[in-house]
């Protein structure tokens, strides 16, 4: 698993700056609680998640430890089974590595300064050395996606900014691996494995190559994160909301700025051109007729309906220069 061990470091880490439990009810607490915890199940169910060592003695109201709250039930008070389970899910959370030459303590992020943002201070060290780490962050607080955040450290003690991903969902988890294609410069070595992690409702034919495109990976690379990145947010709801109709599907994916289409009826009219959309993965065969275009020209990613052999997922068959109409 990656960051998990073998000296990498940790992808993601939870933000204890953000655990600001000020002026809420028991009843807002536990529902927040519950909140939390069932994001950091769910991301710790496919990425480590790490936690600073300093975690439980962070204020998270005035004159009180998150430990004091959590552990002890002290005010702010929150429903005990929400309680026990968050220290149940941190406690199995490995901490992340301080020392660090000039890991700062003080940051500021979303325009506002932090004292003791031990974990903040630790992605925006990790980012500085271009391995992006994404902070999960307690539900309360106001910050999602891509913020700012600023601090003094580093081996020159330099004042630098730079990009940290906030998540409070699971489901905000895809959108930073998507990122990392660009920020991170993933070459074509890494391209599927990463894929894997971006797009978990795709499945990747073996036989993908960038080699078969009209163009270079380098060339090729941030369009074909787009085609996967649309179909998957998108195609099947737009084939189910459509009943499947070809041209209303083409038409309402067509907003993001992209050519999705099936074949022509010419072309599927002649069995050994469809031959060619035809891939074998594990031992049956899928037909990707669905394509991206690049150009009109050149270059396609193939693909096929939401496959029920596949559990509702799409198979991404074929990259190629151009098949035979």
């Amino acid at each position: 698993m990656p960051g998990a061990g073998g000296g990498e470091p940790y992808r993601i880490v939870v933000d204890e700056t953000s655990f600001d439990f000020r002026g809420l009810s028991e009843e807002r607490l536990t529902g927040l609680l519950e909140d939390f915890g069932d994001a950091l199940e769910e991301v710790s169910a496919e990425q480590t998640v790490a936690i600073s060592p300093f975690l439980w003695d962070a204020e998270c109201a005035d004159g009180r430890a998150i430990y004091d709250v959590l552990y002890e039930g002290e005010t702010p008070r929150a429903g005990r089974d929400a309680r026990l389970r968050t220290v149940r899910l941190m406690d199995r959370c490995p901490t992340w590595d301080t020392d660090l030459p000039g890991l700062p303590e003080r940051v500021e992020v979303a325009e506002s300064e932090r004292d003791s943002a031990w974990s903040l201070g630790y992605a925006w060290w990790q980012t500085r050395q271009k391995h992006h780490v994404a902070c999960l962050v307690f539900p309360v607080a106001d910050r999602r996606g891509w913020l700012r955040v600023s601090a003094t450290g580093g081996s020159a003690g330099e004042p630098a900014s730079e990009e940290i991903y906030h998540l409070a969902e699971s489901s905000a988890l895809p959108e930073f691996w998507r990122s990392l294609f660009a920020r991170e410069n993933i070459m074509e070595p890494e391209f599927f494995d990463h894929a894997r992690q971006s797009f978990p409702e795709l499945v990747f034919a073996d036989s993908l190559s960038f080699r078969k495109f009209d163009g270079t990976y380098a060339e090729m690379r941030d369009w074909v994160v787009q085609v996967l990145s649309v179909v998957h947010d998108h195609f099947a709801n737009a084939v189910a909301r459509h009943s499947g109709q070809p041209h209303q599907v083409q038409a309402e994916l067509g907003r993001f700025g992209l050519d999705l289409s099936p074949e022509s009826p010419s072309t599927r009219s002649k069995r050994v051109v469809m031959k060619q959309r035809e891939v074998d993965h594990e031992g049956e065969s899928y037909r990707c007729e669905w394509h991206g275009k690049k150009e009109r020209h050149r270059n396609r990613v193939h693909f096929t309906l939401p496959e029920p052999r596949l559990g509702g997922r799409i198979l991404i068959g074929i990259f190629v220069d151009h098949l035979d109409t």
